[in-house]
């Protein structure tokens, strides 16, 4: 029995020979493997560059809507003439927002039909065929004319404005978290990369 129980601790002594150094290497590298592909997909540059694109279009959206708006209220401002006009039309769309509303005043040279210029996107409410609304008109271009109240206290914002006003931001900051995490995520790459 004596032999027995020597031969139980040898076996528990036992240590595995010390490993080689291709082994290792191998095994290691077989590790940065296994830690790359666990890694999440790079952020493509395209998808940054269309993300950071969409951002500028919204701020020149809101421009766009913004800036127009307020030069032609201004313009009106200074050099516009206060008339009385008769609504000709309305138009509505299927959701029975108003479309185009033309009018007719006298202008300088007589009768004049336009329609009437949006503020930053949108056209005046509650307008309907046959009414009178006071407009102003700039006297050297009579097809630029607003109802007076626009003219007086134009709206604040407009939905395009403020849709614009909150795109603009958020896909600016998308574009910078995913320019940060691309970056994150190559030096990370570039540290699994193989030997």
């Amino acid at each position: 029995m004596a032999d027995k129980n020597q031969r139980k601790k040898r076996r528990d002594d036992y240590t595995p020979p010390p490993r080689s150094r291709s082994d290792l290497a191998r095994e290691r590298e077989w590790e940065r493997e296994r830690q790359r592909a666990a890694l999440p997909p790079l952020p493509q540059r395209r998808l940054i560059a269309t993300v950071l694109a969409i951002a500028a279009l919204c701020g020149g959206g809101f421009l766009f809507f913004l800036l127009p708006s307020q030069e032609r209220v201004a313009d009106l401002r200074e050099h516009g003439v206060l008339v009385l006009a008769e609504v000709t039309s309305v138009t509505t769309n299927k959701y029975g927002e108003v479309g185009n509303v033309g009018v007719r005043f006298s202008g300088p040279g007589g009768q004049v039909e336009t329609e009437l210029v949006e503020w930053g996107g949108k056209l005046p409410d509650g307008l309907r065929q046959g009414a009178q609304v006071p407009v102003t008109y700039a006297p050297e271009d009579p097809n630029l004319v607003m109802t007076t109240a626009w003219v007086q206290d134009p709206p604040g914002m407009t939905l395009p404005m403020i849709i614009a006003l909150l795109l603009a931001p958020l896909a600016l900051l998308a574009g910078v978290l995913m320019t940060v995490r691309r970056r994150k995520l190559l030096k990370e790459y570039a540290r699994l990369a193989p030997a």
